[in-house]
């Protein structure tokens, strides 16, 4: 009995365990039978088919074809006279805007010569188009760089023209002129590419500029958006590890958007294709905007990556000073547009001559970026006159180059700079540590050691000691670049090549296009957008941030290591096994620096005495002094110095070390005839010979606090 029971319910058990249970499985949906091919999922090909949904041979019939809703370019709605200036001449908005009204000629087709070119434009707005659409456009494209102006004379953005990565070519048009239905502006248009001259060679005089469009233009902003989505995928598909679980996700979310998109029915199908990449950003993502950034920290996401807009602008280097001028002003004023579009948005930038130049080149400009400094969007950086050569200059001038930045930002902004910044200079002075901290810095930011050809520097981030002992905290960013573009790849690898993760976990993602200029582009904060909303969903990714200040990194890197006490130390110089041709090349340019140098020192000491001893007859030059220092400090900028810049560079480098001698040597001379009486200076040294040939007494005056004698 016992066992037929024991089969029996064992058989029941058998019959339980088979049974679905109500309300927890599925209904017997999947087919019995299998007749179709099935999915093929060829990775390989859903890969490379991403590259030809924006543009290229497909471009009539992907989401290329739909990024303009309109587009006029008659000369009923866009009206533009224009004015060459002569030679190489840079008149200002001013001057130009006195010119007779005859002197200005009809623009059609571009512009001749590597000069300076002024236009004014009237746009004059269709009618519907204010309430019809959300964004209308100014798209002008001199394929050279240029400037939009207010009327007044207020700087309003600049422009990048041609077919590069730096493209920058959209005016937004403002509401007031939207809703007045016109606007009037004027552009300075510079014959120059980003980088001087394309190829390399000597300026072509006779170079045409072509002005390949100045259209009224509305873009489709969802299918812009769009865009921006589809390329925030595609990099993460090329640069997340294969087969990892986000990457596939970002592979069919991307392949379901080109299935998705319509040609035909562009509205509806962008819509749906923007649902699609929710998969992957979050649900309700963009509503987030600025806020995207918070959203991270409340499900306990810490910013590993730190994101701070930058525009490294060579103050001379393919081009001269005065292109520097303007790359200044253009590219600072388009970070300012950006701050209004993009709250989280700040920017860094260093030397204090460019803003000197803006201040006096750019008043309006100025003022606006007082404004910004005061609510921490525009961040001054360095607290030097530029970013110097730091190998050549005397241990005096290297103490200038800070103590003239630091002054000029203070007495300007109101603030000094507590991170030093030198991310391009040919290696880095064992002294720099004690002059750092000395003008009240105790931070460094560089990465040009990453460029070395035989060996990899040890640190990203860590203690620097100089010479005497003194250290800072230096972070060399592990994106290898001070001009990243926000890719995905610049994300992970401020994580993945950092080299000093055990004692700090954090990276500095400096991004901007740079060297001639630009900063940032909307469209890297439209990518760092969609990055952080997607490390908000998934843990592949880095976590990057935007929004705090390049202080409040480095503060961070202290908090986290103790004052530095948990980073690893390098000691002396940063040595930099590159352009070490540099410095053999322009010797003229190495000889002025020197005699600068050592006759600024003689000017400051006599003047000193006089001024103490004969104060009744004489004052103090100081103003005089200075300039002839902005001067020296200007031409050890770390293109211009070590030899690295075009020949028209080191014509105005020696003109700078000719007024220099000539004041100097001036100066000299009136302090030496207060302190002696009577005197009359002989002008240039002579030898002894030639003084004992010459009939009265001689003083010789010697600087030195020893004895010298010289024959």
């Amino acid at each position: 009995m016992g066992g037929g029971n024991n089969a029996e319910n064992g058989s029941q058990q058998n019959i339980q365990y088979h049974q679905p249970i109500s309300g927890c499985c599925r209904s017997h949906s999947y087919p019995e039978t299998n007749f179709t091919p099935g999915a093929k999922w060829i990775k390989g090909l859903t890969h490379d088919r991403l590259g030809v949904f924006v543009g290229g041979h497909f471009g009539a019939v992907n989401l290329g074809h739909v990024l303009f809703t309109e587009r006029i370019d008659d000369d009923k709605h866009v009206q533009m006279v224009y004015w060459s200036a002569p030679g190489r001449s840079k008149p200002g908005f001013d001057e130009v805007m006195k010119l007779d009204k005859k002197e200005w000629k009809e623009l059609k087709k571009g512009f001749r010569g590597r000069t300076n070119h002024w236009v004014k434009a009237h746009l004059k707005l269709p009618s519907d188009w204010d309430k019809k659409y959300e964004r209308i456009q100014l798209e002008f494209d001199p394929s050279c760089e240029a400037m939009i102006f207010e009327t007044d004379g207020t700087p309003l953005q600049g422009i990048t023209g041609g077919g590069g990565g730096d493209r920058r070519v959209d005016f937004i048009i403002p509401k007031d002129a939207r809703h007045k239905g016109e606007l009037d502006i004027v552009i300075e248009v510079s014959c120059n590419e980003m980088f001087g001259v394309a190829g390399g060679g000597r300026p072509d005089p006779n170079q045409y500029f072509t002005l390949n469009s100045a259209d009224l233009v509305v873009p489709n902003e969802e299918a812009w958006r769009l865009m921006w989505d589809f390329s925030t995928l595609r990099e993460l598909v090329d640069d997340l590890p294969g087969n990892s679980i986000l990457q596939n996700l970002c592979l069919v979310t991307a392949n379901k958007i080109m299935n998705t998109f319509d040609i035909h029915d562009p509205d509806r199908t962008i819509k749906e294709c923007r649902k699609i990449a929710e998969d992957v950003f979050g649900e309700g993502w963009e509503a987030k905007g600025a806020d995207i950034y918070k959203d991270g920290m409340a499900k306990g996401k810490r910013p590993q990556v730190w994101g701070i807009g930058n525009c490294h602008i060579d103050t001379a280097w393919l081009w001269p000073f005065s292109v520097t001028q303007q790359k200044s002003a253009r590219s600072w004023s388009t970070q300012i547009d950006l701050m209004e579009r993009y709250p989280e948005h700040r920017f860094a930038t260093s030397s204090a001559q460019q803003f000197k130049w803006v201040e006096q080149l750019y008043p309006k400009l100025h003022e606006r970026i007082k404004e910004r400094v005061k609510t921490g969007q525009f961040q001054l950086v360095g607290g030097s006159w530029v970013e110097n050569d730091s190998n050549m200059p005397s241990g005096e001038a290297l103490a200038r180059q800070m103590i003239f930045g630091q002054r000029f930002f203070r007495s300007r902004f109101g603030v000094t700079s507590k991170v030093a910044w030198l991310p391009d200079s040919f290696g880095l002075s064992g002294a720099l540590p004690q002059l750092i901290r000395g003008a009240g810095m105790e931070s460094f930011f560089t990465q040009k050691l990453s460029w070395n050809n035989v060996n990899t520097f040890p640190h990203s981030t860590f203690n620097w000691v100089g010479i005497d002992g003194t250290q800072i905290i230096c972070h060399m960013t592990p994106v290898d670049t001070y001009t990243a573009q926000a890719t995905v790849q610049d994300v992970r690898r401020a994580i993945w090549n950092h080299k000093n993760l055990e004692s700090s976990d954090t990276g500095l993602l400096a991004f901007g296009n740079g060297d001639g200029g630009g900063g940032p582009l909307n469209k890297m904060l439209e990518n760092l957008r969609r990055i952080r909303a997607t490390a908000n969903e998934h843990r592949e990714l880095p976590v990057v941030s935007m929004g705090e200040s390049v202080d409040e990194f480095y503060d961070d890197i202290h908090k986290q290591t103790d004052e530095g006490k948990t980073l690893p130390v390098w000691r002396g110089e940063l040595y930099l096994e590159f352009h070490r041709g540099t410095y053999t090349s322009h010797g003229s340019i190495k000889k002025g620096n020197r005699h600068s140098e050592t006759l600024m020192r003689d000017v400051e000491y006599l003047a000193t005495l006089a001024s103490v001893f004969k104060p009744e007859k004489y004052s103090y030059p100081k103003d005089s002094i200075d300039t002839c220092w902005e001067k020296v400090l200007l031409n050890q900028f770390h293109d211009v110095l070590p030899g690295s810049a075009i020949g028209m560079v080191y014509v105005d480098a020696e003109q700078n070390y000719a007024e220099v001698a000539k004041d100097g040597r001036k100066m000299i001379h009136d302090a030496v005839s207060v302190l002696l009486e009577g005197s009359k200076g002989v002008g240039a040294p002579m030898s002894l010979k030639e003084y004992s040939a010459m009939d009265g007494r001689f003083a010789i005056v010697n600087t030195l606090d020893f004895p010298r004698l010289e024959t």
